[in-house]
């Protein structure tokens, strides 16, 4: 997911049906960007986003968000990016198709934490956002996943349109419980395409004192192994982060950092900073961004 939000308000429209719902969600950001190559700048964005909800008369519930993203209003040449998913839930579990995640990407957890305006703690050369081989073909995935009690599952697929290449499948698991004072997230999960596997694991721990630590390690069949760490702090309604990538096949490493203040009713401050310490198909870089986080 992109954007990580500390709060968020909707716009509830009226619907043809009692129990059908329409939400319209926006996001918005404002502030100045630089770093390496980079000359200091202004920095301007919009999301919006449709969500789309309703229930049968069985009590099976289904949706469909509609995500126009990057709608830069600086610069209006390119139009935006269109994210469209459809899903369905009921006592059997929850079936999801569109740009949605793969099962690998489901189970596991990223290691970035917060946001930042232009995503530099979760956008460097030594970040791995765990997507595995989601994208293979036309980003179309279909994922179906349940939970019973801390235990949850999850497989997915994507298929070739052209009927040319092998099926990209994935498989995840994840299982979550409390231990004195730490809530404990494990991940596992399984991609192949046919041409290309992967496999990742992670460990998510979350302690009552405001710590959060986070480890990340995947292996893919071409470009070998990943390993990340990430760790945050939240303090009412200040949220520090850093998190550190490595690509063992490129040597690509990077660190990065993100200052979060929650201002309420939706206003977030932002600061972030990433080098790319020892990249060596980037180069020594790095960025920064500070600004304002709004969500409507």
């Amino acid at each position: 997911m992109k954007k990580i939000l500390f709060a968020t308000t909707a716009l509830v429209a009226s619907a043809s049906f009692a129990s059908a719902e329409v939400k319209l969600t926006g996001y918005a950001e404002i502030g100045i960007k630089g770093g390496s190559g980079i000359e200091t700048q202004f920095h301007d964005d919009i999301d919006v986003s449709f969500h789309l909800s309703g229930e049968t008369d069985n009590g099976l519930t289904f949706g469909a968000k509609i995500d126009l993203d990057e709608a830069d209003v600086g610069a209006f040449t390119g139009g935006p990016t269109q994210l469209n998913a459809v899903w369905v839930k009921g006592a059997f579990g929850s079936i999801t198709l569109g740009d949605t995640d793969g099962a690998l990407d489901w189970a596991m957890q990223e290691v970035g934490m917060g946001t930042t305006l232009t995503d530099e703690h979760t956008s460097h050369a030594g970040y791995n956002g765990n997507s595995g081989l989601d994208g293979t073909y036309d980003g179309q995935v279909l994922r179906y996943d349940n939970t019973f009690g801390d235990f949850g599952v999850a497989i997915s697929a994507e298929l070739d349109d052209t009927g040319v290449g092998d099926v990209d499948y994935g498989i995840g698991v994840k299982y979550n419980a409390a231990l004195g004072g730490v809530n404990l997230g494990l991940g596992l999960g399984y991609q192949d395409n046919g041409v290309d596997d992967i496999w990742g694991v992670s460990v998510d721990a979350k302690m009552d004192n405001g710590f959060r630590a986070i480890l990340n390690y995947s292996d893919h069949s071409t470009n070998g192994a990943h390993y990340a760490i990430g760790l945050g702090y939240t303090m009412d309604a200040l949220l520090v982060t850093a998190n550190y990538g490595k690509y063992d096949l490129t040597g690509n490493d990077a660190v990065a950092l993100a200052v979060n203040y929650d201002l309420g009713g939706g206003a977030t401050v932002m600061a972030g900073y990433t080098n790319d310490i020892d990249g060596t198909t980037v180069g020594d870089q790095n960025r920064w961004s500070i600004g304002l986080g709004l969500s409507f």
